[in-house]
């Protein structure tokens, strides 16, 4: 358990909000996915569009979600800090950090597909419409 040595639990396991963060991406991308699926086969017009508003929403949380762990690291560094406890400073804010990346890494390449996707749609309509 070398690692376990020089890396606290919390940090392994990403506490709850990173798996929150990993599994609302998931079900993002997998949405993503099958929506450019339909776009190519050029299927399911309607359920595309019925899809972008709330994919944009949940897209748009998963920064929000690495900021709520940002402030739950914060407030743990401050929980150290009064209460000297046994994690030390640089890992409570490394656990702050860690949600933020998370959350960042993998909102930004569902941003630019889900702009992707909207631009495949109105392309779409455009051809069932004339």
């Amino acid at each position: 358990m070398l690692l376990n040595a020089w890396l606290p639990e919390e940090l392994i396991t990403g506490g709850t909000v990173l798996w929150l963060i990993i599994a609302l991406a998931l079900f993002c991308y997998s949405l993503l996915f099958e929506a450019f699926y339909c776009c190519y086969t050029n299927i399911r017009l309607s359920w595309l569009k019925s899809w972008l508003k709330p994919l944009h929403a949940l897209v748009s949380a998963l920064p929000l979600l690495g900021l709520l762990g940002t402030i739950i690291g914060l407030l743990d560094t401050f929980s150290v800090l009064s209460h000297n406890s046994s994690m030390s400073i640089s890992d409570a804010i490394s656990k702050a950090l860690l949600t933020t990346q998370a959350g960042l890494l993998v909102s930004i390449p569902a941003m630019v597909m889900l702009w992707k996707l909207q631009t495949m749609v109105e392309k779409m309509d455009d051809n069932h419409a004339s």
